[in-house]
Formats: C-alpha cells, sequence, structure tokens
C-alpha cells in the first residue's frame, strides 16, 4: 500500500523503517439517516475497495463485512473577479458495512454545559464587562483618540 522511498540500506546505517500508508481516509457524518452497522468515509480516488478494506482491518482492527463506494467529481467554480475556472478534486465516498453485532455512533461533541460551568462562565463575563467599563472610563478623555470608547 505505500509507495515511499525509502534510503538504501548501507553497512552500519541503522534500520529505522516504518512504512507507512500514503493513504488517508477521512470520517464523515451521512447526509441521511443510516443503520448504526454503516459508516461512511471520503478517501482518494487511488484507494480501491480492496485497499480501503485492508487499511480497516490491518490498521483499526475494524472487522468489515461489505464496501460500497463511488467516485464523486469535484464542483466546477468560477472565480469571479478574474474569470477562469478551478475544479476541485474528485474522491472517492466510501460506505463500510460492519460485521453484524457492531456499532458505531458518532461521539456527542456538544454535550450541554452543566450548570457549574455556566456560573462560571457568567462570572467571567460579568468580570470582562467590568475591565471593559473601567478601561473605557480611563480612555474617554485621551488626546487623539476618538469618543467611541464612552458607554
Amino acid at each position: 500500500m505505500s509507495s515511499r522511498w525509502y534510503p538504501i540500506y548501507k553497512k552500519g546505517n541503522p534500520q529505522r523503517r516504518i512504512f507507512l500508508p500514503n493513504f488517508w481516509m477521512k470520517l464523515v457524518r451521512p447526509l441521511f439517516k443510516q443503520p448504526t452497522n454503516i459508516v461512511q468515509f471520503i478517501t482518494p480516488t487511488e484507494m480501491t475497495d480492496y485497499d480501503i478494506k485492508n487499511y480497516l482491518e490491518k490498521i483499526y482492527k475494524v472487522p468489515v463485512a461489505e464496501i460500497r463506494s463511488e467516485i464523486v467529481e469535484g464542483d466546477l467554480k468560477r472565480e469571479r473577479t478574474k474569470g477562469y475556472i478551478i475544479k476541485e478534486d474528485d474522491y472517492r465516498r466510501v460506505f463500510v458495512t460492519l460485521m453484524v453485532g457492531e456499532k458505531f455512533e458518532f461521539p456527542d461533541i456538544c454535550k450541554p454545559k452543566e450548570e457549574k460551568d455556566d456560573e462560571e462562565f457568567k462570572k467571567m463575563k460579568e468580570q470582562a464587562e467590568a475591565n471593559f467599563k473601567e478601561f473605557s472610563k480611563r480612555n474617554v478623555n485621551r488626546p487623539g483618540v476618538p469618543g467611541w470608547f464612552g458607554i
């Protein structure tokens, strides 16, 4: 899977060789609701279904039942000021079906705030407002500065 060039081994050189794949996979949230055992990725067009399956099974040890993919063409956009056309890169949209019994759920990044956090936020906000009022009072009559600091 890797096409990186490594220096030729010469006697006396340390043999530190790490073979990393040249591919990347971007986990995306699907546009439409899907079963919990289907995961959607965006990958480069050079990656085949076989590469994707090996990537997930060998590196991340994810059991894969089926892979469906399609190549999506990049959008054509016209540059407004100069008038030339820009084409975004093509990519492969991949739907990976996990084995029976496996589930995937996106982590909830935007958790509701606790009351303690709200109280701390309110206290910080009040302190910032008080500091700004004090700052603007000190700078109202500065020469050469417009009076937009006054509240």
